[in-house]
């Protein structure tokens, strides 16, 4: 299937790469594709790009890299819709912000991570306690 983006242009990308996120994202309620884009250096961070939006592309980073002990129940009521059984693996990203102006300040949203269930590639955005950080800084 090809893609258009406002950042990387045209892309080709296999369906059985899409995400998708049935209730959207906090704040984006109608999109509900996005795929995973690696950059082309290795890096830490890959790029959560909209299916259905060409404007729309999130930097993203995985939890455990930002909090080694990162816990989270997978049984909490807001998860039972991604079927998760005990032999699935579970993927959870932290959005990450970068002010233009301060790369330096970069922080991750480990309050509202991503959760994906890479068996059914179906995902959730859910809200934790408030005690989890909103703006985890990366670099401290």
């Amino acid at each position: 299937m090809k893609i258009q983006t406002s950042r990387f242009g045209s892309l080709d990308v296999s369906d059985n790469t899409i995400l998708t996120f049935p209730a959207g994202l906090v704040g984006f309620p109608a999109c509900r594709r996005y795929v995973v884009l690696d950059p082309p250096e290795d890096a830490d961070y890959q790029w959560f790009q909209s299916v259905d939006e060409p404007s729309l592309a999130f930097v993203i980073m995985d939890v455990s890299l930002l909090q080694p002990d990162f816990r989270t129940n997978l049984s909490e009521e807001g998860l039972t819709e991604l079927e998760i059984i005990p032999t699935d693996s579970v993927s959870i990203m932290a959005v990450v912000t970068i002010p233009s102006d301060r790369p330096e300040q970069a922080t991750a949203n480990l309050r509202a991570p991503l959760f994906v269930n890479l068996r059914t590639r179906q995902g959730k955005q859910l809200i934790l306690h408030e005690s989890i950080p909103l703006r985890y800084p990366l670099f401290q």
